[in-house]
Order: C-alpha cells, then sequence, then structure tokens
C-alpha cells in the first residue's frame, strides 16, 4: 500500500493525481549545476594563481590547495542538494479526492495538508507566460476568510485540467454523489423526482465513462435508480 492510499477513509476514491511540473525541478538544478561549475572553476584558478607562492601554507597545506579543496567540497554539497530536489520533487503530490484536496509534502517526515471539498470557497489560478508556454501554474485554494485559510500549490503541472478536475469533484459532492462503497455507488443525499433520478444516471454515465465507477457498478445502480420510478 502507497502512502496516498494509507491516508484514504473507506470507500474513498482518488480523482486526480498531481505534483510541481518538472521545468522546477530542471531549474533548481540548472542553478545547483552552474554554481558548481563556478565553484571548481573559482577552486582551479586560485590553485593557479597561488601554485608558485611555496610559502603560503596553513596547517601544512598551501593556500592554493586549500582553496581548491573548499571548492570541492562546497561543490559535493550543492550536487547532494540537487539530489534531495529530486526525491522532494518526487515525493510530494497533490491529490483530489470525492472528499478533499491532499497536500502530501516530505521526503522522510511528511507533512499532509487536507482541505475539505465542501469546505472551498474559491480557487485562484496564476500563470505567467512561461507557465502558460511549458503548461504550470500555481493553484491558490481559499478555504476560510483571510490567508491563513489558503492552500497555495506552486507551480504544478497542467494546472487547468487540475482546476477542472477540482472543481468537477466539488460539483459532484454538492450536487450529492458522495464516494463508493463495496456495493455500488451511493449518493450522499436521497433520490426522488424522475428528473432527479435523470440526472443522476447521466452522473453516474460519467463516472464510468471515466473509469470511476465499473460497468457492473453501474448498471448496478442504474437497476435500483430506475425501481424507484
Amino acid at each position: 500500500m502507497s502512502y496516498v492510499e494509507s491516508l484514504l477513509g473507506r470507500g474513498e476514491q482518488i480523482l486526480y493525481v498531481a505534483r510541481q511540473h518538472i521545468f522546477v525541478l530542471i531549474m533548481n538544478i540548472l542553478t545547483e549545476l552552474t554554481l558548481i561549475g563556478i565553484l571548481v572553476a573559482a577552486g582551479v584558478a586560485s590553485n593557479l594563481a597561488f601554485r608558485n607562492n611555496s610559502t603560503a601554507m596553513i596547517g601544512g597545506i598551501s593556500i592554493s590547495d586549500l582553496i581548491l579543496l573548499i571548492c570541492l567540497v562546497i561543490s559535493i554539497i550543492v550536487l547532494i542538494s540537487g539530489f534531495l530536489d529530486f526525491l522532494r520533487w518526487n515525493s510530494e503530490q497533490i491529490v483530489i479526492t470525492d472528499r478533499r484536496v491532499l497536500q502530501i509534502r516530505g521526503v522522510f517526515n511528511k507533512r499532509v495538508i487536507d482541505s475539505s471539498l465542501e469546505k472551498i470557497n474559491d480557487i485562484e489560478l496564476r500563470q505567467s507566460i512561461i507557465g502558460r508556454i511549458f503548461n504550470f501554474g500555481t493553484i491558490e485554494i481559499l478555504t476560510a476568510s483571510g490567508a491563513e485559510g489558503a492552500n497555495v500549490m506552486d507551480r504544478i503541472e497542467a494546472p487547468l485540467e487540475f482546476k477542472r478536475a477540482l472543481l468537477e469533484a466539488k460539483h459532484n459532492l454538492e450536487r450529492g454523489y458522495g464516494y463508493l462503497e463495496a456495493d455500488g455507488y451511493i449518493p450522499s443525499r436521497p433520490i426522488s423526482s424522475v428528473t432527479e433520478i435523470q440526472r443522476t444516471l447521466e452522473e453516474l454515465a460519467r463516472l464510468r465513462d471515466r473509469g470511476i465507477l465499473s460497468p457492473e457498478e453501474f448498471e448496478a445502480k442504474k437497476r435500483d435508480l430506475l425501481s424507484r420510478i
């Protein structure tokens, strides 16, 4: 069982999974590689500059060798930082279920931010020109008044698809299409009128087409709904 699956409640279904765009990871790694290049170049230049000065010694080590060693150590630290950036990018996820939005952060120590769909008030999407070109953007979810109620998902991949999936999940929850139990799709409120049953069937058909409902579950619920007419 994955860490995400261990967070799910009984019958809770995952609808969409996103993470930060790979552009963010690439930019971080390029910055760190550039820094490593500058450090190595500085170390080599200082080594050449002090090579002929054999009297410049610190603790039995020439200044040129000491500067080169310091640059190499810092370069290794930056390289490790780049590897950790990859681990963080790979482990952090943003998951939309049929009940909430989960922001999972951390490589070893995990931090999970949980936003209930029914408490989401507004969704703000911000995309720069570069973000539109490479298909990433920032989503801010407002769950209460004030900044303390805002959850920010910085530079995630495919933000338009993420926002669309989030709005659809919230809409389905508000319409009463709650979650799947073991015996099929269970609406969270009673259905009585013919028009409402028709709308429910249409929603269930869309869920079946998206693979959330199996054909057998759809047919079972369809028979149950039609028996009420």
